[in-house]
């Protein structure tokens, strides 16, 4: 069923209740508190007994099912992701957020096919976006979240040594003693499996096929992809984002000595276990890339890195205006 997309108008004293639970959902999603998130969800969703399908409570399912998807909490978002395009119209935003969003999910499952079917219909979708700067803001987002989670596909499950904290750490001390920020990131990229440059490659074109010419010539052109310092930041990107949770929880240990500058947190192996639990937790078995990844953090602030690796939303873009 297609049609079901519901814009019914609420009532004043309605909309008193849903707005602070709005902004509570949208607080959580931000903190990266994906439990909460579905919770407020579902408190959203009982003031729409008899209209599941109204807009504003898809679009508050899209914001919970995207921060379980940023915890890997993959089941649940898929689940979720293929309900809401049950209940939207094809033609909506709201669809086209659903597709990118379980494109992305696929992607993180290994299943290759079903990602490149939904990202094909994704960017079909895109063209229903009226406004040229909208539209284009929004096809950038979505090829660079595919160009990092490209990445990140081919790291899942491979395991090149074992994660022990204490050599990570070792590492990272000597990379940040001999080697500049360049030279961290080329090193990652040069030890980023080829089975993930293979598919960053293979999808970054697949990606860039589906759009009509005219959009292809305002985007960026390609990255070089062979390019070792190119791969390094891609990387690094995504490794971020899937990181954030761990290092910038601000009742852990390592964010209040971090923030607080105390220097134990550089000398005792904090980063390097962070990273190690990461890394643990997506099966990356690479020692080397989490000394790289723990070296250029340990380079931040607590603040700066906490801000700058705070993961982004596809539906940001569209807060957009257009120009």
């Amino acid at each position: 069923m297609d049609n079901i997309l519901s814009t019914t108008k609420l009532s004043e004293a309605q909309l008193d209740v849903l707005r602070p639970l709005e902004a509570a959902l949208e607080q959580a999603v931000q903190d990266g508190r994906s439990a909460d998130a579905v919770e407020i969800t579902t408190r959203i969703q009982t003031l729409f007994p008899h209209d599941r399908g109204h807009h504003r409570l898809l679009q508050a399912k899209l914001w919970a099912f995207e921060a379980c998807l940023n915890e890997n909490r993959l089941n649940y978002a898929e689940s979720g992701l293929v309900g809401v395009r049950k209940l939207s119209s094809s033609s909506t935003r709201l669809y086209l957020e659903a597709t990118s969003l379980l494109s992305i999910c696929m992607l993180r499952q290994k299943r290759i096919t079903e990602a490149k079917s939904l990202i094909a219909e994704a960017f079909k979708k895109i063209n229903n976006i009226k406004s040229d700067a909208r539209r284009h803001t929004f096809q950038k987002a979505l090829i660079d979240r595919i160009n990092e989670e490209s990445i990140l596909t081919e790291l899942i499950g491979t395991a090149q040594g074992n994660l022990i904290e204490t050599e990570i750490h070792a590492k990272a001390v000597e990379l940040i003693q001999r080697c500049d920020d360049s030279e961290i990131i080329k090193l990652i990229g040069t030890n980023i499996p080829i089975g993930s440059v293979r598919l960053h490659e293979d999808l970054q074109s697949f990606s860039l096929k589906q759009l009509p010419s005219p959009d292809r010539k305002l985007l960026p052109p390609p990255q070089q992809l062979q390019n070792p310092q190119q791969i390094g930041k891609t990387a690094f990107a995504i490794l971020k984002r899937i990181a954030w949770k761990t290092f910038c929880k601000p009742s852990s240990t390592l964010y209040k000595l971090w923030s607080a500058k105390i220097p134990k947190v550089f000398n005792e192996g904090y980063f390097s276990a962070a990273v190690a639990s990461t890394f643990a937790d997506y099966r990356i078995g690479l020692p080397l890339i989490a000394s790289g990844i723990s070296a250029l953090i340990m380079k931040y602030s607590a603040e700066e890195f906490c801000e700058l690796a705070k993961p982004d939303s596809l539906m940001n873009s569209r807060r957009e205006k257009a120009d």
